[in-house]
């Protein structure tokens, strides 16, 4: 039966006329993809003597519009007349009369019923407006819902990241993909690798969301030297930021770094880490924590700069440091502080009180200056004597 064409008007008429074709185009139908997927297991068997060569499916809703149209160079239908099995399918997925997906297969099995359409197979779809090029072994295309359905191994290509799931949904008209399961996703530039278990692919505005916990690693010369992690995120492709929040941190490997907050504003590009909330600054190879009311880490000047109730802490030998305002060397590890400066050490124990300090915590080398305005200006030195026991 070479050169058959059957087309959306002629598929009713094939059908009462014997002729094995689609079932769902029948009157009334309204089945589910849960239904036809159930109908494609069941049907197991394809009759040789159903076979269709230069074989094009289409269908058009009630006002004359396509909603897919696929070539295949031969197909064979099941007994059941639900099922074809096609070879190198070919052809488009249409919204309001427009083609908005190009598919493209080696071998697929194709159901429709009037509604939607499934091709299961090692399936290629063209995002035509974006140029996402989608990955997938069953794809289903529902016209009415605006989405393609991706299962069985999601990947989805495309010039500023991949990003591959265990399955996703791409909405046409509102240019957004959604993935779940097992998603991760490579930013290009700079090179960057999130995941999580649902991210929201947000094409318009170039950005991807998550709103569950999220880990996004920076890489150099493939290597990952940078770790963010948090219960929900947004990455702005465009101006490469992303936004931390809930249980958020940034860990660093150079220089050795951990900074905490409930939001962390990251941008990749020029390496700055912002937190307008209170936060917590870790240096583990030194045993030194700084926290703030807000505060900004600069990676590559490796420098951070914390506003408001600052504290520093040394773990080694218990030193500690309050000011209104602190500049920290990450490199030197030395501080500068300024405003209502409080120094405080264990060995030997005394007490500072000034307006300005330097130094380094974890070697007690803190120089204190400038006392507060109740002493003239002169910095108070409070001296703790040591308790002896008595012979």
């Amino acid at each position: 039966m070479g050169g058959r064409t059957l087309r959306g008007s002629q598929v009713l008429c094939g059908l009462l006329a014997g002729i094995l074709l689609v079932a769902g185009c029948a009157p009334g139908s309204n089945r589910t993809a849960d239904k036809l997927q159930k109908d494609a297991r069941d049907a197991q068997s394809f009759d040789p003597s159903l076979t269709f060569n230069d074989l094009t499916l289409e269908q058009a809703n009630e006002q004359g519009k396509l909603l897919w149209k696929v070539k295949a160079k031969q197909a064979i239908y099941s007994r059941d007349k639900k099922v074809a099995a096609v070879i190198a399918p070919q052809g488009e997925f249409y919204q309001d009369g427009k083609a908005v997906f190009k598919i493209s297969g080696d071998r697929s099995d194709v159901i429709e019923d009037g509604k939607s359409i499934i091709l299961k197979g090692k399936i290629t779809a063209v995002n035509l407006k974006d140029g996402v090029e989608i990955k997938g072994n069953e794809l289903e295309w529902r016209p009415s819902e605006d989405v393609l359905l991706v299962r069985n191994k999601f990947t989805g290509t495309h010039k500023q990241l991949n990003i591959a799931a265990n399955e996703g949904k791409f909405y046409s008209r509102s240019r957004k993909a959604q993935m779940n399961g097992q998603i991760v996703a490579d930013v290009k530039n700079p090179k960057l690798q999130l995941r999580s278990e649902q991210l929201t692919w947000l094409l318009a505005e170039e950005k991807v969301t998550a709103d569950r916990p999220v880990q996004i690693d920076r890489y150099r010369s493939n290597n990952q030297i940078d770790r963010a992690t948090a219960d929900k995120a947004e990455y702005d492709l465009k101006t490469k930021i992303a936004s931390l929040q809930q249980n958020s941190q940034v860990v660093m490997a150079q220089p050795v770094l951990q900074a905490k907050s409930n939001v962390l504003i990251w941008n990749t590009d020029l390496q700055t880490i912002t937190a307008p909330q209170p936060l917590n600054v870790v240096n583990a190879t030194d045993q030194v924590t700084i926290s703030a009311d807000r505060g900004e880490v600069q990676l590559q000047e490796k420098m951070a700069y914390l506003n408001g109730n600052v504290r520093g802490f040394s773990q080694k030998n218990q030193a500690n440091v309050g000011a209104d305002r602190l500049t920290w060397n990450l490199d030197t590890q030395e501080f500068e502080a300024d405003g209502n400066v409080t120094y405080q050490q264990a060995n030997p124990v005394f007490n500072l009180v000034g307006s300005q300090a330097r130094g380094r915590l974890q070697d007690q080398q803190v120089v204190v200056t400038g006392g507060p305005a109740s002493s003239d200006n002169r910095v108070v030195t409070e001296i703790i004597p040591s308790t002896f026991k008595q012979n």
